[in-house]
């Protein structure tokens, strides 16, 4: 085993060989390669002329209230841009999240004061390993759409381009043959796809490579620590600010029932000082009890 690969836990190694296309660890390294890039946006959206001048690997993109981090920016040669992402965990609102992707991305990459016919066309390619839009196909092309008098939908160009893409659907194609390559752990070559192939092949086994993914997996556990000792930290955070707002609701209580007491007592006094009702009277009226009254006028009254 190479010297720099041993430096890295049998965990990280173990990890590391056993990574997919479509985990995020391995397609972080493989997507800033733009020929990797190009070629998957070449097969998937059938334009076998497109061309990535640039792709960067988790590049964050910041909206007006909150941040997004891409898998795989990139910029396509007729100067719209593209975001390929990988997407594992169906427990997400996909539509939702496409949505806001491709908003954020047309709001960031629009400098101030752009015309709207100037606005960038952007493009999100969405990949699953489950069928996110229960559609049935490998891909769908979603864009928007205006509806005739006759029930018939045109398209409407509009710049956006959204096209969900799955590992599971397997149609017989090209398409569906490179999401199914997405999921393999082991090195492989394709003639088909060979930018994929030799990426693959670099990672999977030249020390080199070995070494750069071992580095990522553990510099990605890293992370995840980080983010959840981060989330942790919020939640106790909240929770503290939620006991602190209850003792204040709490104190805020005892006061008003320290005040009420004290006006029943003033009320008090203030009937038995002027003798005209009996101390059942008085009780019946503050809705206290006798023995209350009693106690208050016997004190009053210099008794023990």
């Amino acid at each position: 085993m190479d010297f720099e690969l041993k430096q890295y836990s049998k965990a990280a190694r173990e990890t590391a060989k056993n990574l997919r296309i479509i985990d995020d660890t391995l397609f972080r390294l493989m997507a800033k390669n733009k020929k990797v890039c190009q070629e998957i946006l070449r097969t998937l959206l059938d334009m076998p002329e497109l061309i990535v001048i640039r792709s960067d690997a988790q590049y964050t993109i910041t909206s007006l209230h909150r941040e997004i981090i891409i898998d795989a920016f990139c910029i396509l040669q007729d100067g719209s841009y593209c975001n390929i992402e990988m997407q594992k965990d169906d427990s997400n609102d996909d539509i939702g999240r496409v949505r806001f992707h491709a908003s954020t991305m047309t709001a960031n990459l629009t400098p101030k004061g752009t015309d709207f016919d100037n606005v960038p066309d952007v493009k999100l390619v969405y990949l699953t390993e489950y069928d996110a839009l229960n559609s049935g196909q490998t891909i769908t092309h979603v864009t928007r759409c205006m509806r005739l008098s006759d029930g018939r939908y045109v398209p409407v160009n509009d710049g956006e381009d959204i096209y969900f893409a799955n590992t599971c659907v397997d149609d017989k194609t090209d398409k569906a043959e490179l999401m199914k390559l997405m999921l393999r752990r082991d090195a492989f070559y394709n003639e088909k796809f060979p930018a994929i192939s030799d990426s693959i092949n670099y990672y999977k086994r030249t020390n080199g490579g070995l070494n750069k993914m071992c580095k990522a997996v553990e510099e990605y556990a890293q992370s995840v620590a980080q983010m959840a000792t981060a989330e942790a930290n919020k939640r106790a955070e909240e929770a503290n600010k939620k006991a602190q707002a209850a003792n204040k609701k709490a104190e805020e209580a005892n006061k008003k029932v320290e005040e009420a007491d004290k006006k029943a007592n003033e009320t008090i006094k203030n009937l038995l000082n002027a003798g005209k009702l009996s101390i059942e009277e008085i009780a019946d009226a503050v809705s206290e009890p006798v023995d209350k009254i009693k106690a208050m006028a016997d004190e009053m009254n210099g008794k023990k």
